[in-house]
């Protein structure tokens, strides 16, 4: 009679763990569909955060679920992408757009999202390489000196469109850069060239006016005072100081403005108009730009 009573209690408690095993195996199943669910509409909603939050409970209710890993691994390759984009880094958000797309049982929609997002990222890696071509030309051109045509380079990425859109910000901030520098250096090759222009007049007028007075008091000169004065070679100028006639901190020679002055001619300038102190301005500024006084005469003095 007992043994009978202890087998029917043992019954009786596996009907009841059982019972509790497919009840609780029931509800886990039910909350795994329920998060699948949910971050499937989250994803439609572009709620990435919230869908991946909803993938990672689902692995929580089936251990090792390959179908919540594909979602959830998915999903987060999709962020990243997107992530990546917004910090202009497009080869890292190409690969993780690539990715998303070429992932098998994952979501439709993230699938179609990235190959959206694929096609935008070549288009704008083709921009960039096109706007970096353009930038490098109009910078070799400056370097040349070449401002007004560094400047019409540039004006092909100012007028585009696209150029202004803030995945090209980096490129746009260089361009801004050496538009400004062009518009500055050309700003000082007019001032100079004006500069050179008036003392020059300047110079002729009391070159001038220095003849005159020398033929009206040469009666009062002694023969030796006559001679020296014969001789002079300099030109009247304004009163500079002393280092306005060095270069380099050493003072400009007389030589060395007799040289500069055959050089500017040989390039084509007016050296014979220009005074002493003319010459040592176009031989410091030649130096102050790093090009030759045969090339500052060409660009400027002509």
């Amino acid at each position: 009679m007992k043994k009978w009573v202890w087998v029917v209690a043992t019954i009786v408690v596996a009907l009841l763990i059982g019972g509790y095993a497919y009840s609780n195996h029931h509800a886990t199943a039910k909350e795994y569909d329920a998060a699948m669910t949910n971050g499937r509409t989250a994803l439609q909603a572009k709620n990435y955060t919230q869908a991946e939050t909803y993938f990672q409970n689902a692995l929580k209710r089936k251990l090792n679920d390959s179908k919540a890993q594909t979602y959830l691994l998915q999903t987060q390759r999709f962020v990243a992408g997107e992530n990546a984009l917004t910090a202009r880094k497009f080869a890292n958000a190409q690969n993780r757009y690539q990715k998303v797309q070429d992932t098998k049982d994952g979501s439709s929609v993230l699938r179609q999202r990235a190959k959206k997002r694929l096609t935008q990222v070549k288009g704008i890696r083709a921009n960039v390489a096109q706007f970096k071509a353009i930038l490098k030309q109009a910078q070799a051109q400056n370097q040349a000196l070449d401002y007004g045509k560094s400047n019409s380079t540039l004006d092909q990425l100012f007028t585009n469109k696209q150029f202004q859109e803030s995945y090209y910000k980096n490129l746009y901030t260089q361009a801004l850069a050496l538009r400004k520098a062009n518009n500055a250096s050309q700003s000082a090759a007019s001032s100079t060239t004006t500069t050179s222009d008036s003392a020059a007049t300047s110079s002729s007028r009391d070159t001038t006016s220095g003849s005159q007075q020398q033929n009206s008091s040469s009666a009062a000169l002694t023969s030796s005072e006559s001679k020296a004065a014969k001789n002079y070679q300099g030109s009247n100028e304004y009163t500079v100081t002393k280092k306005q006639k060095e270069l380099n901190g050493k003072v400009i020679t007389a030589a060395q403005i007799s040289s500069a002055r055959q050089t500017i001619n040989a390039a084509g300038g007016q050296a014979d108009a220009m005074s002493d102190q003319d010459i040592r301005v176009a031989m410091q500024q030649a130096h102050k730009k790093g090009i030759s006084l045969t090339k500052y005469t060409q660009t400027y003095l002509k």
